[in-house]
């Protein structure tokens, strides 16, 4: 297996040396790719720290799809066959990355797989066994893209810009006959939102709440209603999980969000602009 990997920036902070350490050396080569719109000498310097890195920066935020698309090409033209997608905030534990390309290696049928993903909900028990799952979908971060499958899946949809842009490449792998297998013994470090502690109205306790920023909101609710047309008669048990899931965080944005006045303009305008058909970028 030849094995490049990507990291997609966007105002990094200090951490991200350390989270792509948990995984370059072990690649073939590392494309970072900076969305932020403001070049970073101290990020560009901080690459370099990195043999097998290329630096891409154009001072544009081109979104997640755009990107993922982008690298897998130049993955291709330089003779992967395999892309580890990683998000900033995202590391390895040890020789956890080591012993995920071994889980990998050992998987028979590798052709017939668009995507080999991780575990980062609850870290299992130490195991020597690789626990393959078949599964529906997996998040970005972690996952190993099958490069060769890429061309007749199609390409992550740009149209998404960011959110439910693994979950719809991950679907559309599944309807056309390939597998999504996740390491549930993998476990990667993510960082799943600005986490911080408010008073619940309904118990008066201290609980931990996940929050976005408006601008987020706008592409959960208008991707989430794209991804739900295409998908729902076809994976009604996945999109009804993703539609509570996204009631929850209008409840929690709504209720605990400092800005949440303009997280319900957000919400309202992701509503209008899906209907309207306004896709790609929030101009």
């Amino acid at each position: 297996m030849k094995i490049a990997a990507t990291v997609i920036l966007y105002y990094p902070d200090e951490n991200v040396v350390k989270n792509v350490l948990s995984y370059a050396n072990a690649v073939g080569k590392l494309y970072v790719v900076d969305n932020s719109e403001v070049f970073s000498k101290l990020v560009m310097e901080s690459v370099k720290r990195f043999n097998n890195a290329v630096y891409i920066h154009d001072g544009e935020n081109n979104g997640i799809a755009a990107r993922l698309n982008q690298v897998a090409r130049l993955a291709v033209n330089d003779g992967f066959d395999w892309l580890l997608t990683m998000d900033q905030d995202s590391s390895f534990e040890g020789i956890t990355f080591i012993n995920y390309l071994s889980c990998i290696e050992a998987f028979g049928k590798k052709e017939n797989v668009s995507m080999f993903g991780v575990n980062y909900l609850e870290k299992e028990a130490t195991s020597n066994t690789c626990n393959a799952l078949n599964v529906n979908h997996l998040i970005t971060s972690g996952s190993l893209l099958n490069l060769k499958l890429m061309p007749g899946i199609g390409g992550f949809d740009e149209k998404l810009f960011i959110d439910e842009v693994d979950f719809e490449y991950c679907l559309r792998s599944v309807v056309k006959g390939f597998k999504i297998i996740e390491f549930t013994n993998i476990f990667l470090t993510h960082n799943l939102g600005q986490t911080s502690q408010h008073r619940s109205f309904k118990t008066a306790q201290l609980t931990s709440r996940v929050l976005h920023s408006p601008v987020r909101m706008y592409y959960m609710t208008r991707n989430f209603l794209y991804v739900h047309s295409g998908y729902i008669d076809t994976f009604p048990a996945e999109i009804d999980i993703r539609r509570k899931v996204l009631l929850n965080r209008f409840k929690n944005n709504i209720l605990y969000n400092r800005q949440r006045f303009k997280v319900m303009k957000n919400i309202v305008k992701g509503f209008r602009d899906y209907r309207k058909g306004r896709m790609g970028k929030l101009k």
